[in-house]
């Protein structure tokens, strides 16, 4: 009687168990760098979101802002205002200091919409806020559009 068919079994046994653990331990390894890559994703998405929420906030308050200055609004209102848009503008800075940590190729685009943001503040008469409130509104698309092209799922 031969050892050799019981040595081979358990070799073939042995071999099977090392590939089935090779393999799982490579579908472990899939998942969690697919996983760990999904976050990255939506922290990046949420930089973004979060941006260009404070943005059009800014935004907003900004032109509140100066339309009353512009009317001679009272002063109560002015100051209403004028104390908004600096928590609107203050409301920025950690936003966009994100956006440039996780998403450092949006942020030229970044700039430039916050860059047409802060201009409304130098608007000379209503016909010229408008026109730089327009401005400021096509540099947050622009920006919202880089990010969409960067970040959609197909561009991983």
């Amino acid at each position: 009687m031969s050892i050799w068919p019981s040595i081979v079994a358990v070799l073939g046994t042995l071999a099977g168990a090392l590939t089935a653990g090779l393999l799982q331990h490579r579908s472990a390894r899939a998942a969690r760098t697919e996983a760990r890559d999904e976050s990255h994703r939506q922290d990046r998405l949420g930089a973004v979101t979060d941006f260009a929420a404070a943005l059009d906030a800014h935004r907003s308050a900004m032109f509140h802002r100066e339309r009353l200055a512009l009317a001679g609004a009272g002063t109560e209102h002015q100051l209403e205002a004028e104390t908004r848009s600096h928590d609107t503008r203050a409301a920025i800075t950690a936003p966009h200091i994100r956006l440039q940590v996780l998403v450092p190729e949006l942020a030229g685009p970044a700039r430039q919409a916050a860059d047409a943001t802060y201009a409304l503040r130098k608007a000379t008469d209503r016909t010229d806020l408008d026109a730089r409130r327009h401005s400021a509104k096509e540099a947050s698309f622009a920006f919202v559009a880089a990010a969409a092209a960067l970040l959609s799922p197909g561009n991983r």
